[in-house]
């Protein structure tokens, strides 16, 4: 073979093509399209509430680098930043929780419990439980202190995303005080973690160089003697002598750490606020006050910071802590006392909810909707010392942002339709899809009018009315309780027995709720209590089975194993008027025998997706007629009954 420069000519004949295949391989990257950069978001054309009771109209805003950069009516140039559709949604401040509970003490008995649930839980209740409520920034008033250290750098480290914490630390209070009675009375290291007992000046100067070395941003202490309901069993509690009460606040001070004070009576406000208190958490609970009180003057004299927490008032024993605290909100609020947004919100066991819940209290206690706004960002971020950065919708100000789909300035209940959360610029939660199914139409077997239960060794019936289903598509259940009629309702469904609208009448307690399905959304409109309530559910394509166990025979005539549905609370728990989320499930098959009769069923399982821990619903079907048998509910180790069938019509 003929060579060249000593290489054969086949040689020269590979490179050529090699380096003809480099070359277009070369061109073709260099020509391919440029793949766009995406640096923060344009927020294009939204409704935006400010924050401090203000609202611009059709802005556009500029996200970058965890910061609002611009604001304005005009067209943002900026290429780099992912476009997002404003038009007909709001953006607002995210909320501020000015006092909850991470961790309580009551399933961690030790720091290694503690580390399991701050390492597998936490993430989860963060990412899950509040950032898709919009809560960016949390106040913990009481928890662990090595679990609230702890979880406190993890958060600034990035290692674990979820909102802004502020601490306290442990609570102050005397020997045999709340929390180290209550709370840490479930084990000796929660009382060692979250309470510092003090009797001496020595005590209190040690506590606070303790705290002060930690880096606590603020101190608590209980203010509060007395008789005290704890989950239902009645103690007594010890309060912290107004002498070291004086010293905590004063030397607090001198150490640059405001202190806040849990209290819940009149004469013990007045000392506080005399004393120099910087926070008032819970409030006076013992006695509504009026515009004229002296302690309004002595209050606004202070410049005491006040935070309510209405909704933790339903956990009260004694319901006129209820009522004293959506009085006096209203009251102080009126006087001009500053007011931030809390909940008591106890994370190891509730979502975000709670604080949605909150506003709407304030809303019941007579604020409109924007007052309440202001106090879960603007107030709660001036509370907290954050005001020159969090807290309103404004240019410099981080982006801790919520969108809505609809504008909760006009109705409070908005505030849960969240398309969109940012934390620091980033997109922390984007609305899920609700699930929808392929629930087949359903039809009631010859013979099936009426349906009658009794609850097991009890004097509550239920009676069942599918008369109307066939030509109305109506269905009516009524509830008795002894020989009074508790409830009656009216429900029109769709063939696969989801509601379309729904009527509820519970004569007892002056309720009488309508609700019907509109478009994506549910409107609900009546009164709860003998109080007015309108209210604005999500639901999209879901399933709205507002007849719960009733509308279930659709379900297990379908080829579905397990579904999601929505149904809207009517109890004095703290579900009512809200759209709990459900989930249900295919059990397997059991055969029950109900007042003589042995009945081939599908058992179907029923939880609460949010509590689903807490409780599930046991429900047995019968194959042939698709009728619900027998109810119960599953509790430790045993299944108790609820209704069982007594006659079909």
């Amino acid at each position: 073979m003929p060579e060249f420069l000593g290489i054969p000519l086949f040689g020269w004949i590979s490179m050529a093509i090699g380096a003809i295949i480099v070359i277009f391989v070369l061109v073709k990257f260099l020509r391919r399209p440029k793949r766009k950069t995406t640096d923060g978001y344009l927020i294009k054309d939204v409704h935006v509430i400010v924050g401090d009771g203000s609202e611009l109209f059709h802005q556009n805003v500029l996200i970058k680098d965890g910061i609002i950069q611009k604001i304005g009516g005009e067209a943002i140039d900026d290429a780099a930043a992912a476009a997002i559709d404003g038009r007909g949604y709001t953006l607002m401040p995210g909320l501020i929780d000015s006092h909850l509970h991470i961790q309580g003490g009551f399933g961690c008995h030790n720091e290694e419990e503690s580390d399991v649930f701050l390492r597998e839980k936490i993430p989860q209740i963060f990412s899950e439980g509040m950032l898709p409520f919009g809560i960016t920034t949390i106040k913990d008033l009481d928890a662990p202190k090595h679990f609230i250290y702890k979880l406190r750098d993890k958060l600034r480290s990035g290692e674990i995303t979820g909102p802004e914490l502020l601490i306290v630390g442990p609570n102050f209070t005397a020997p045999g005080g709340h929390p180290a009675s209550t709370l840490g009375s479930n084990s000796p290291w929660a009382k060692e973690e979250m309470a510092i007992e003090v009797s001496t000046p020595e005590q209190v100067s040690a506590g606070i160089r303790e705290l002060k070395e930690a880096g606590v941003d603020f101190l608590k202490f209980t203010y509060q003697g007395g008789d005290y309901w704890y989950f239902g069993e009645k103690r007594t509690i010890v309060k912290i002598g107004k002498d070291l009460m004086q010293q905590i606040i004063r030397e607090g001070k001198e150490n640059g750490l405001n202190a806040t004070a849990h209290v819940f009576y009149y004469d013990d406000v007045k000392e506080l606020l005399e004393a120099g208190i910087y926070g008032i958490e819970h409030g006076i609970l013992d006695v509504d006050i009026e515009p004229d009180d002296p302690i309004i003057a002595l209050w606004k004299e202070s410049g005491a910071r006040f935070v309510p927490t209405v909704n933790a008032m339903t956990y009260e024993n004694d319901p006129a802590r209820l009522d004293h605290s959506l009085h006096n909100l209203k009251v102080l609020f009126d006087a001009g006392i500053p007011i931030a947004m809390g909940t008591d919100n106890m994370l190891e066991s509730m979502t975000g909810e709670i604080e949605q819940r909150e506003l709407a209290y304030y809303v019941e206690a007579g604020l409109s909707p924007m007052q309440a706004i202001i106090l879960a960002t603007k107030n709660g971020a001036e509370h907290l010392g954050i005001a020159d950065r969090k807290g309103l919708v404004k240019e410099g100000m981080e982006a801790d942002l919520i969108l809505l789909e609809q504008n909760p300035a006009e109705d409070i209940s908005n505030i849960k339709l969240i398309d969109k959360v940012f934390l620091r610029g980033r997109i922390v939660f984007s609305q899920k899809a609700i699930s929808s199914y392929d629930i087949p139409e359903y039809s009631y077997p010859d013979g099936v009018s009426r349906m009658q239960y009794r609850k097991t060794g009890d004097a509550e019936a239920r009676c069942v009315d599918v008369s109307g289903y066939a030509d109305k598509n109506e269905i009516t259940q009524v509830l008795n309780r002894g020989d009074a009629i508790w409830s009656e309702e009216t429900f029109h469904v769709a063939g696969n027995l989801s509601c379309t609208d729904w009527h509820y009448a519970r004569p007892s307690d002056q309720t009488e709720l309508t609700a019907r399905k509109d478009g994506e959304y549910i409107k609900l409109s009546g009164t709860f209590k003998g109080k007015a309530r309108e209210k604005t559910y999500r639901i999209g394509d879901g399933l709205w089975y507002q007849m719960m166990d009733m509308a279930l025979p659709a379900f297990v005539a379908s080829e579905e194993q397990q579904i999601v549905f929505y149904s809207i609370g009517t109890g004095n728990n703290r579900g009512a008027l809200e759209l709990g989320e459900f989930a249900a499930e295919k059990a397997g098959e059991e055969t029950v025998e109900v007042n003589g009769t042995a009945y081939d069923c599908v058992k179907v399982t029923l939880v609460l997706t949010a509590f689903s821990w807490a409780w599930t619903g046991l429900f047995w079907y019968d194959k042939e007629s698709g009728q619900l048998v027998q109810t119960g509910e599953k509790g430790k180790g045993a299944e108790k009954l609820g209704y069982q069938l007594c006659k079909i019509e």
